[in-house]
This record gives structure tokens, C-alpha cells and sequence, in this order.
């Protein structure tokens, strides 16, 4: 076949591929193009999944007459005129290809007034020709309306898919635009029914709570600011008791602009490091604002991938914002809570009278000094009532009962007595009475010998002997009374749980490893001074709610939740 150049038809058919992949690809050019005019108010509708309607108003700055057809032109925009101008962008929309690429594979109609213009003009176009133009009356701002999406591009419909999956990827993303701009109100209706509405008066949480509804946003922790390396973080998270099963609620926003970054989701991910179980990721909604010269946007045509000059300062920050928050707000208030009459864990002892405090002190052999210390903190002092099939502790706190899985509990105390001590490289080790030689497979061998430096660092004083021989002659001071071949042989095994961004064989992970071997075991049966030192110890914990795997170890079951179960009315 002879090279040739191209239809234009064909170039924009093309080129609209790059830019509109799917009818959320439509919704996202378009809202970009409202919030740029300054709007306030934006109105999403579709039907049909967005193939049969995608209609956007705005009360934005509209266009003027005079450049209503040039915005349908390839490669025209208002956003920037030389090449210099991409190195600090500042606008959602830049490159003045989306409008023509939605045109050439769509039926368009819009109507938009200039604000400094006292009529509006109309225009018609199909498979991005021009057929109709008139001068109308509307307010100021931007109408546009796009019908039978890809109707002249019909293999493209194969790779969609479901209407409803459709449906929810739009949804999702005037979501998070919402979110971005809390101060622009937002209605967004789907088949004729509006499906949700913000009040466009700039807290992010009102709008959580408009769309997510009040319960998900009683459990939203709110960030910062918090500043770093010239980088400013803002946002709200989950708490840890408030999970999904997928990624999909978390939402990044750098300088306005949503974004696509896995590298940038395990920098949340490790902030909530041990805190959620396996295969679990929170809400989020993390808005990043950094210099625009640190930033390049022109990397993808749906500018939905961004590239930085140093992205490790990024990532620092986000981890270090939402680190701070969950260790701020989250350990403090300790426990998981499952109904929505619990007090705020902050409130326990606001009530509490001296005699309360006595009463406490007396149940729990604890010194008044420590009770005052658990009141400034807000933790709450349990009394020990016992122990339920040698496996989980029962206790009573200030405004319910609270159920302990002992062995998730204890994980959690040694873990940060663990880290706490490795920190400032104080490790206690205990000397064996005698050495001891192990033996291990070739494999493990290579595995075992590149992790001895680690293993020192932790209180191991272990050497290699030749021949897949190690020789042991010391152990950290936590492995007591157990044998430390099995110690060793947990740490050598690979099939053991991994962590979100935690690189394998990390001195983090190790400690875990050694913690989940040596914590007391569901079965066995603790004292009443055994139970009670463990309660204590877990109050003493950074983070008590969850143990390093991120497993749950203290459920709480309030009073009044309790009372609605009996059927009881009073107090």
C-alpha cells in the first residue's frame, strides 16, 4: 500500500481515540472546561450510560461569539500561546484538543454567553461538522449537550463496558471533582433522577456527607494542612475501621488536577502501615498543591498521569500527612466501634469524679498518677472481667464492654516494644547457655546468610559456619521459653503475610514475623494478673486497635447499643 497522507475524518477519528476513550473521557474534558471559566454551578446529566446524553451547564465565564467555532478547531485554546507556557501550567485544560476529538465522534449542541456579552450563541454539529448557528438569549455561562456518542465510531462500543460499570465510572469521577472543589456546587443526575448535590460552600466533608452519606463521614479524619519540602497536604482519610476492597475511593489531586498514581496510593498505603487488614484500602481524598514548575502535566492526552521533578518529596509528604493524622486522631481515640450511639472515645472521662477515678483505681490496682495519664489521653482504663474459650479477654470500660483477641492484643505490645527499641538501637539480646547449630537447605541458606546483618540489628547473634551450618549464640530478649529454631524457620518462610510497599525481608517485616510466632496463643489460659498486665500493656500501645497485620484486637460493644438490643429504654 502506497504511503499517503490522510483524511482529515480519519485524523480526527484517530485523534478523538487518544482523548475519549469512554463517556467518563467526555464528562471529564467537559467538567475541566466549566471549572476553568471560574463556574460555580455545574450540572452533570446523562442517559444512558452517557451514550445517548452527556449534559453539562455551567455558570462559568462563557465563550465569547466570536470563538465559539474556533474552540471546535484542533489545536485552538485560550490556555496557553507559546512553548514555554507547558513548563508552568495552570489551567485543568491545555492542550485544545478535546472539544475536537469529542465533536468527531458525536452529535454536539451548545450554547454559552459571554460575560461581557448580552446574547449567547448556538451552534449544531455532527461528526464535528458545522450544520446550524444561531444567536440566542441565555444567561451567561455554557450549555453542552453530547448525543449518540461514538455513533459514527462503532467498534469503539465493544471495549466499553456494562451501562451500569459506565454509570459508575462518571459518578466516581464528578465525584472526585466535587471533592477537589468544595466550593463549586455540584448536582450530577443520572436517567432524570438527581443522584447527589453539594452545597459549593468549601468544606470537603459536606461534601463527603452529600455523597458518601453522614455515617461514612462520622469516620472521616481530616488532614492538615501539613507542610513539607515546599509541598502542602490537605484532605480527609477513613479511619482504619472503614475500609474497601479496592482502590477505587481514593481520590489524588495534585494543584486541582485528578489524578492517576499508584506509586503515590502506597505512600497512603504505608501511612496506614499494620492499621487495616490485607486486601483492604481506606477512603481517601488527598489534595497535594506544589509549585507548577515542579509538575508536568503533558505526559498523557487525558492528563490523567502527571510526572514530577523530585516525586520522592511527594511521597513523603502524603506518607508523613496522613501518617500524622492517623497517629493523631486514630490512637488516640484506640478502638473500633461498631454502632453509632459510642460516645467519642475523647469524652470517656470527662465525667469522671474523683470517686470514679478512686473506683477505677481500686479495680485495677493502677496509681492515681496513671489515671490521671489515661485521662489526657483518652484512652479508656478497662477492668478485667475474664477470660471466653481461653482466647479472647472481657472487659468493662467507662461505656461498654470490650472483647480482646489475646493474641492479636499481644502481637501489638511486642511489636512496639519491638520497633520502639530498634529505633534507638537498643535492642536487648540474651545470651544462650549454649550455642546452638542449625542446619538449613541450600536455598534457605542464601536467604538466611542475606539477612544476618538485619537479624543482628534485631538482637540476633547469628554466623555462618559453613557447609548450610549457622551457628546461634544469642536471641533478642522478647523469644523467652521458646525454641528459637522455629523462630528462625518463621522467619525463612516466604509464604508468610507481605505489606502494601514493604519491600521483602525489610527489618520491619522481620520484627512482625518474630512477634507473630512468640505472642500468646488462642488456647491457652491466662491468669487474672496475666489478663490484667496485658490490658495494661495495651493501653500503653501507639496504636492499640489493631495488631501489626492489621487484625482488629479490641471490639467495643457500648451500653447503649446493648440497651436497644434488650428492648430497654432507660438508663
Amino acid at each position: 500500500m502506497p504511503i499517503k497522507i490522510l483524511e482529515s475524518s480519519v485524523i480526527s477519528k484517530i485523534a478523538a481515540g487518544e482523548v475519549v476513550e469512554r463517556p467518563a473521557s467526555v464528562v471529564k474534558e467537559l467538567l475541566e472546561n466549566s471549572l476553568d471559566a471560574n463556574s460555580k454551578n455545574i450540572t452533570v446529566e446523562i442517559q444512558g450510560s452517557g451514550l445517548n446524553l452527556i449534559r453539562i451547564s455551567d455558570d462559568g465565564d462563557g465563550i465569547p461569539s466570536g470563538e465559539v467555532e474556533l474552540a471546535f478547531v484542533r489545536h485552538a485554546t485560550s490556555k496557553l500561546s507559546v512553548a514555554h507556557d507547558l513548563d508552568s501550567i495552570k489551567t485543568l485544560g491545555f492542550r485544545g484538543e478535546a472539544l475536537a476529538s469529542i465533536a468527531a465522534v458525536s452529535i454536539v449542541r451548545i450554547s454559552s454567553r459571554y460575560k461581557h456579552e448580552n446574547e449567547g450563541t448556538s451552534l449544531h454539529l455532527v461528526a464535528g461538522n458545522l450544520r446550524n448557528r444561531r444567536i440566542i438569549g441565555i444567561p451567561v455561562g455554557t450549555v453542552i449537550e453530547i448525543e449518540d456518542l461514538f455513533h459514527n465510531a462503532r467498534p469503539r462500543l465493544k471495549f466499553l463496558k456494562s451501562a451500569s460499570t459506565e454509570k459508575g465510572l462518571i459518578k466516581r469521577l464528578v465525584t472526585k471533582y466535587a471533592m477537589a472543589y468544595a466550593d463549586v456546587r455540584f448536582s450530577f443526575i443520572s436517567e432524570g433522577r438527581m443522584r447527589f448535590q453539594t452545597d459549593g460552600k468549601g468544606k470537603v466533608l459536606d461534601v463527603v456527607n452529600s455523597i458518601y452519606g453522614v455515617d461514612v463521614g462520622s469516620k472521616m479524619l481530616e488532614i492538615g494542612p501539613y507542610e513539607r519540602d515546599d509541598v502542602t497536604v490537605n484532605g480527609l482519610i477513613s479511619k482504619p475501621d472503614l475500609s474497601r476492597s479496592n482502590r477505587q475511593d481514593i481520590t489524588l489531586i495534585i494543584n486541582g488536577r485528578n489524578v492517576i498514581d499508584s506509586q503515590l496510593n502506597v505512600a497512603i498505603m504505608r501511612a496506614y502501615h499494620t492499621m487495616l487488614m490485607r486486601k483492604k484500602f481506606p477512603i481517601a481524598f488527598i489534595s497535594i498543591s506544589v509549585t507548577n514548575s515542579e509538575v508536568d502535566v503533558n505526559v498523557h492526552p487525558t492528563k490523567s498521569e502527571v510526572r514530577f521533578v523530585e516525586k520522592t518529596k511527594i511521597f513523603r509528604s502524603i506518607e508523613g500527612a496522613v501518617r500524622q493524622t492517623l497517629l493523631g486522631n486514630v490512637s488516640s481515640t484506640g478502638l473500633l466501634q461498631f454502632d453509632n450511639a459510642v460516645k467519642p472515645q475523647d469524652k470517656y472521662f470527662h465525667k469522671l469524679n474523683l470517686s470514679d477515678k478512686e473506683t477505677v483505681n481500686k479495680s485495677n490496682n493502677l496509681s492515681e498518677q496513671y489515671i490521671e495519664k489515661m485521662v489526657d489521653m483518652g484512652m479508656p482504663v478497662l477492668r478485667s472481667i475474664g477470660q471466653v474459650s481461653n482466647a479472647y479477654l472481657i472487659a468493662e470500660g467507662p461505656d461498654g464492654l470490650h472483647v480482646i483477641d489475646q493474641h492479636a492484643a499481644h502481637e501489638r505490645i511486642l511489636y512496639e516494644k519491638y520497633v520502639s527499641e530498634y529505633k534507638v538501637g537498643r535492642v536487648q539480646s540474651q545470651m544462650l547457655l549454649e550455642s546452638e547449630i542449625i542446619h538449613t537447605i541450600s536455598e534457605d541458606t542464601e536467604t538466611l546468610r542475606g539477612i544476618l546483618d538485619k537479624l543482628h540489628n534485631l538482637g540476633f547473634d547469628i554466623e555462618y559456619f559453613g557447609n548450610d551450618r549457622f551457628i546461634i549464640r544469642a536471641v533478642p530478649h522478647l523469644i523467652d521459653k521458646l525454641d528459637f529454631k522455629q523462630v528462625i524457620s518463621s522467619i525463612l518462610d516466604k509464604g508468610a503475610d507481605d505489606v502494601y510497599g514493604i519491600p521483602e525481608w525489610t527489618e520491619d517485616k522481620l520484627i512482625k514475623k518474630v512477634c507473630r510466632l512468640i505472642a500468646v496463643r488462642a488456647g491457652k489460659t491466662l491468669s487474672c494478673d496475666e489478663q490484667m498486665a496485658l490490658l495494661r500493656d495495651l493501653e500503653k500501645c501507639e496504636n492499640p486497635s489493631t495488631c501489626p497485620h492489621g487484625r482488629p484486637t479490641i471490639i467495643h460493644y457500648s451500653f447503649a447499643s446493648m440497651r436497644n438490643q434488650f428492648g430497654r429504654t432507660g438508663s
